[in-house]
Parts: C-alpha cells; structure tokens; sequence
C-alpha cells in the first residue's frame, strides 16, 4: 500500500513542483527551518515529495516537491508549536525527518542506490539523533541485515521502475520476492535478539516504542518477552497513550489464545453502536477474520468470503474484527458493504489482536459451536484451508482452483 501511494505521488510531480520547492525555500519566513541535501546517484531534476501526517489522519499528505539540481536539493519548513514528523519520499523510500522550533538548520546526505538507512540527517532533534545511532548500531553490528534489507528496497523499487522493461521489473520482482522472507527469517534469528540487548540501554524514544511492538509481535522468544518487560519499565507515563506504546502493553499482558482451548471473548461494537461478545454465536462454528482498512490481501479475499457466508449463515457466523481506529472503520463500511459482521471496539480492537497473536493480515480463526478454537490461520489460503477441512464448500474450492490454475 505504502509503495503504490509514492509510485502515485512521484508521477504526480511536475514542473509546478520545481517552482514551489524553489519559492519555498528561497522566500521563507524567517522562523523556517531549512533543510539542506547532498544525494549522489540521483539524476538531474528528480522530484522529491515532501509529506506529513496530521496526528487524526491515516494517510500522508503531500506539503510540497523538491528538485534535485547539481546533486542538491533545499526546502523550508515552518513548524508549529510542537516536534513534527515530515518524510522526503524518493522512489520507494521514506526518509523520516524531524522537525521543531529554534533548530536552524537540518542537513540531509544521502544515496539514491541505498535504502533510507543508508542517509544521514544532522540535527540537534533528540528522535533525529536516536534514529542515527540506530543506524550506525545496525551498520556496525547487523551488517549482513543492513546490506540484505538493502538489496530487497532496491529490488522493490526497480519492480515499479517505468524507465525499465517489463521485463526488468518483472526480474526485480522475483528478486523482491526471493528477498523478502530471507529479511523477515534473518529478523526473527537474529536482528531482534541483537536489538533488545540495544534498545535497554538507550533513553526512551517514539524509534524505541516503535522497534519494540515490532519485536514482540514477530517473536514469541521467552527471552527476549522478559528483556522487553524490563525495556517497557522504562517508558514515561506520559507516554502510554501513544499508539506503540498502548499496543506493547498489550502485548505484553495479553493472555493468549491457544488451539484446543476456550475462545477469548471481548466486547466490540457493530456501526451501529450495539455491543457485541464473540461467544454470542454459541451452537454455530463462528469465523472470525482480524483485518484492517487497506489490507489488499484482506479486500481480495472479501467477496468470496461473502458469497461463503449468504450460502452457510445457517451454521455458521463470520465476524471481522478491524485493527483501525473508530473513523477509518467506519468509512469503510460505506465504501465497501458485505452481509457478515463487521466489529472494532473503538481503540484499534488492539486486545483482540494481540489475545489472538496476530502477526500478518488477514488471520483466520475457527471456533466451533461450543466455543472452542479449532485452528488459527494466516492469510487468504489460511482461510480456504480451514474451509476445506471444517465448513467444506464446493464454490470456495473452486474460485481456489480456479486462481491456482490461472
């Protein structure tokens, strides 16, 4: 979803962005911080996008187009009162770049042929500097991750690459494709285990909020749990209201469901306000599909869960349970309409996720009519498989052999 939003953004640059860029940074108010950048391995005229995300949005938005001339590009930003978040969007990257108040200047140095890892911004900013020395850990201590995750963004950016054939990009597809579960094992072996041992020393950060959640939600390691309660000791008070830091707390304190065992019940809502227990469906085998707005697997995969549900309410019941804040989930009950239910209690249903282990969307599960969980699958052949084997359905069977044959 991320890369499809910059594909669509960058062709949207133009000649007029050239102009804005220049005016805002050569005409800025006197309070602006300006940033400065040196890229190497960027052609002439690139156009950077410059976006943030105001805190009620899900989305970014674009504040303005940078150009890069001779190997430079230069823009102003005029902060409120507050630390604010904009990203330099290239080609499939985001680059974070903090900004506040009194800083005077931010300097950027980057390389196009590297992912944002591999860049540099100087600033006095404290979440600026704690993302620079999390990238010199990684440099210096997760070499082989640094230069593999690397390899899989260039890969992924050439896949969507207009100025290759399509037979390059579909070369660099496969290379994403082969990449990207060898990032997601060498993550799970060894870059996590390397990261909590860094993040217990190092001052409370949003990166240290962020890494963390990540962490837990990928690895069930009894070690690095404990390393990460001690870790979670640290957060300030003031802090636990923020996305990151409520959903580790979580995690941390979730009882988990387990296969064999009695569901976990959680009162959610349905658009209409009315409250909801999963175990109401009791004497019926219930389906339960943890999803987000934007999921695309998730939208694939809908309709024929909804054809799936109008053939067989009659045993059983389908509920999605979306991870989204209240207001996203609601605007996508009007853009797209299905007869099972749809329910979230109104804080990112972050407890049911993390109660049900949750790691990738969509994630199935089956509970049968006395309540028990039958089995817990991920994606959309998670899905059919736990069709074929409980609830069988001919047409489910066949859209599945269907999409393997073509």
């Amino acid at each position: 979803m991320k890369r499809n939003l910059l594909a669509s953004l960058l062709a949207l640059c133009a000649i007029a962005g050239q102009a804005q860029g220049t005016q805002n940074s050569n005409s800025a108010p006197l309070d602006s911080v300006i940033i400065e950048g040196i890229v190497t391995n960027i052609l002439e005229g690139t156009c950077f996008q410059i976006l943030y995300k105001e805190k009620e949005d899900k989305y970014l938005k674009k504040y303005q187009d940078v150009v890069v001339k001779k190997e430079m590009f230069r823009f102003a930003i005029l902060p409120k009162k507050k630390e604010e978040l904009y990203y330099l969007a290239y080609s499939d990257n985001l680059l974070q770049i903090y900004v506040e108040p009194g800083l005077k200047k931010i300097r950027v140095t980057g390389n196009g042929a590297c992912a944002p890892h591999y860049w540099y911004v100087e600033s006095e900013n404290f979440e600026q500097q704690e993302i620079n020395a999390y990238n010199q850990f990684v440099k210096e201590n997760l070499s082989d991750y640094y230069e593999l995750t690397n390899k899989e963004s260039l890969a992924s950016m050439r896949r969507f690459d207009t100025s290759l054939t399509q037979e390059e990009r579909d070369k660099a597809a496969q290379e994403f494709r082969e990449l990207f579960p060898m990032v997601v094992e060498l993550k799970k072996e060894k870059y996590n285990a390397a990261m909590i041992d860094y993040l217990k020393d190092r001052p409370f950060s949003k990166l240290m909020a962020a890494e963390l959640y990540f962490i837990l939600l990928i690895n069930k390691n009894q070690t690095i749990v404990e390393k990460a309660h001690e870790i979670f000791k640290k957060y300030p008070q003031e802090a636990m209201d923020e996305q990151y830091v409520a959903e580790t707390k979580t995690l941390l304190n979730a009882d988990k469901a387990k296969i064999g065992r009695q569901l976990k019940d959680f009162t959610l809502f349905d658009r209409k306000g009315n409250k909801h227990q999963l175990s109401e469906f009791k004497g019926k085998y219930t389906i339960l599909e943890f999803t987000y707005v934007g999921c695309v697997a998730c939208q694939l995969v809908k309709p024929v869960l909804d054809d799936f549900y109008k053939r067989n309410k009659d045993k059983v019941e389908v509920v999605a349970i979306y991870y989204d804040t209240e207001k996203d989930w609601m605007a996508e009950g009007v853009k797209h309409k299905v007869s099972f239910h749809e329910w979230n209690d109104h804080a990112r249903s972050a407890e049911p996720v993390a109660a049900y282990g949750v790691r990738a969307y969509p994630t199935f599960v089956i509970i049968d009519p006395n309540g028990k969980i039958l089995d817990i699958k991920e994606s959309a052949s998670g899905f059919y498989e736990i069709l074929k084997k409980y609830i069988p359905d001919a047409e489910v069977e066949k859209k599945l052999e269907n999409a393997r044959n073509s």
